[in-house]
């Protein structure tokens, strides 16, 4: 009878993404617990076990991996802003080996990180949010790991961009900064890869707890319930609120020679962002 459950609870496992040494270890658990408790009759039916097993690993496996996402990208924005700080002005435009492909390069190293840095907070907010719970709702998992996975696939075009834009333009750049710059974008690379490896075990798991997937207003209610401005409720006010905020910022670090157009080029960007990601990162329904 122990033998049929066991075998009952393994095929279960499989089914709702619980793989590898994780399932041989709860089988192994379960089979100790049959034993001293002389049978199956006190445990409940294996797709129900199975089901609760793949609740809480999915509730913990998502909160650890939104902070490991983000830990892992800090190296990655070290490197970033170290490079970029030791090559100034940069060269011109238009020098690229492959002009169409230093102009993307350019454009990736522009956008991708500040997409992959937002993404990573918006991580963080809903893992810091879901941080008591036992089993979470499987939609709110779901939002959570797909920020992640924004955060690392922009994090990583940033670096694969600054290793092009390095190589496109090494004739204007000092000798030692192409090699050095994709020497450290690929040491960079490194933790992010550990990370999205985290992330596909978690995505493996199959949740199944209801419940509303929540959204932008809940990750944040510490922080937006404390400004009287009336934007919860209101996601777009919040973008457009928040992008002004940034393009005013802009324009005053960028001075009257590049501040408008910083402040423009940041306003559309974050507004656009806003448009294309909004509803895939649960920042509005």
């Amino acid at each position: 009878m122990s033998d049929t459950y066991l075998r009952e609870l393994e095929a279960e496992l499989a089914a709702v993404g619980i793989q590898g040494a994780r399932r041989r270890r709860i089988i192994a658990e379960t089979a100790d617990h049959l034993r001293e408790s002389g049978g199956p009759a006190r445990f409940g039916e294996p797709a129900l076990i199975a089901a609760r097993f793949a609740d809480e690993l999915a509730t913990s496996g998502s909160r650890r991996v939104g902070f490991i996402a983000f830990g892992a990208l800090a190296p990655a924005a070290l490197v970033y802003a170290a490079l970029f700080s030791l090559v100034r002005p940069g060269p011109d435009i238009t020098s690229a080996r492959t002009l169409p492909l230093g102009i993307a390069a350019a454009v990736v190293m522009l956008l991708a990180p500040q997409v992959s840095l937002a993404a990573g907070l918006l991580a963080v907010a809903r893992a810091r949010r879901l941080r008591s719970e036992t089993s979470a709702p499987a939609a709110a998992l779901d939002v959570l790991q797909r920020r992640a996975a924004v955060a690392l696939g922009f994090g990583a075009a940033a670096l694969a961009g600054i290793a092009l834009y390095a190589f496109e333009y090494s004739a204007g750049l000092p000798a030692w900064w192409a090699p050095g710059t994709i020497a450290a974008a690929g040491v960079a690379l490194l933790p992010v890869g550990y990370a999205a490896v985290a992330l596909s075990r978690t995505n493996r798991l199959e949740p199944q707890t209801p419940g509303p997937a929540g959204d932008l207003f809940e990750d944040l209610a510490p922080v937006l319930d404390r400004i009287p401005l009336g934007l919860r409720g209101h996601p777009w006010r919040l973008c457009l609120s928040f992008a002004t905020a940034v393009a005013a910022a802009a324009l005053i670090g960028g001075g009257l020679d590049e501040g408008p157009r910083n402040a423009v080029g940041e306003f559309v960007a974050i507004c656009g962002g806003f448009a294309a990601f909004g509803r895939f990162l649960g920042l509005r329904r």
